[in-house]
């Protein structure tokens, strides 16, 4: 078998306390063509020291210390620096299943892709899934198309999920097209970086094998508020549009249903703001609602409610009558719920 030189690159920030388990899951690995790139982003807890204590005299690893700029920049260094025909993104606080090297390896030589998109399984959170039964079906094609696969990921229903650590990319199709994290962006900068790899891979192949095990924690939970939400997933759905859609009608539904699930995201987290009161809450996703032009894809999501799951079709019907306001309700009442429920499992 021919062996493929595989990079990993591992952004770290204040890790101290998980990411021995992560690197290890790599260096336990039965395939050892590879290296680790850890991408210490200015954490200031004892990261270094540990990564230093633990790994300095390892040839498999390296050990890069920047200022604190962010998971997206630490992941473009990653890319920059890397030796490997291949490249593995992984979280600090997620693994590798064992021989998942050898299993990606084995795709790679096989099928000389420039994109190996496989799965993963989720840890402590049961509200999570993963598109195993997607892959399952998409793996049936000896090739999957570049549309194919736009149009799974732009779907809002048993949808290609976005996660850029669930894939293998060639490091040469990465650098050819220029293909880096958006800085700029705190929410859905993998969502774009994988979509924009789809985009550009000549040949592309799908794995249903879950080799990546993805550990949902407090600080990883999509519960927080985030400042920059919608003008993030507004400007992704701007790059989609002039991207792909002015290249390809035919996916502009899938389109159309990715612009209403931003508004969705948009109201949620408006909702989770917690220094408005709920008046004035509802009147920022008033303003967004008009300043955005969402009414004209909530008009049309309305009569195609079968194309989303059931919470989102319900959330739909509201914004389609401007309930907004009963949306925060129930939507404040399920969190604090939800949020019951956590604690008394912690005391337990």
């Amino acid at each position: 078998m021919n062996e493929k030189m595989i990079t990993i690159v591992v952004p770290v920030f204040n890790g101290e306390k998980y990411i021995e388990e992560s690197i290890n899951s790599i260096l336990n690995q039965k395939y050892k063509n590879f290296e680790i790139l850890i991408v210490n982003d200015g954490s200031t807890d004892d990261t270094q020291k540990f990564l230093e204590q633990l790994y300095a005299t390892n040839r498999k690893v390296k050990i890069v210390n920047t200022e604190n700029r962010g998971v997206s920049s630490a992941r473009n260094l990653g890319i920059s620096l890397a030796k490997g025909e291949f490249l593995i993104f992984m979280d600090a606080d997620d693994r590798l299943v064992k021989n998942a090297l050898y299993l990606i390896n084995e795709k790679l030589s096989k099928n000389i892709p420039e994109l190996l998109i496989f799965g993963f399984s989720v840890f402590n959170d049961s509200r999570r899934h993963n598109d195993t039964c997607l892959l399952e079906n998409l793996e049936k094609k000896q090739e999957v198309s570049n549309n194919c696969l736009m149009k799974c990921m732009l779907s809002t229903k048993n949808n290609l999920l976005g996660y850029v650590w669930r894939a293998a990319y060639s490091v040469e199709m990465l650098k050819k097209n220029k293909i880096f994290f958006d800085e700029r962006l705190k929410i859905s900068e993998d969502y774009l970086f994988l979509l924009e790899s789809i985009v550009n891979s000549r040949k592309i192949i799908v794995s249903s094998d879950e080799l990546y095990e993805y550990h949902l924690s407090e600080s990883s939970m999509s519960n927080k508020y985030i400042p920059t939400l919608l003008k993030d997933m507004m400007w992704v759905n701007k790059w989609i549009e002039s991207n792909i859609i002015s290249n390809n009608s035919q996916l502009k539904p899938q389109y159309i249903n990715t612009v209403t699930n931003t508004y969705i995201r948009f109201v949620q987290n408006t909702i989770r703001d917690k220094h408005k009161s709920p008046l004035e809450k509802l009147k920022y996703i008033q303003v967004g609602r008009s300043n955005y032009h969402f009414e004209e894809v909530i008009d049309v999501s309305f009569k195609n409610l079968n194309n989303f799951d059931l919470k989102s079709r319900i959330g739909i019907t509201l914004f389609k009558y401007k309930l907004e306001s009963l949306y925060m309700l129930i939507f404040t009442l399920k969190y604090k719920l939800s949020e019951l429920f956590c604690h008394r499992i912690k005391q337990r």
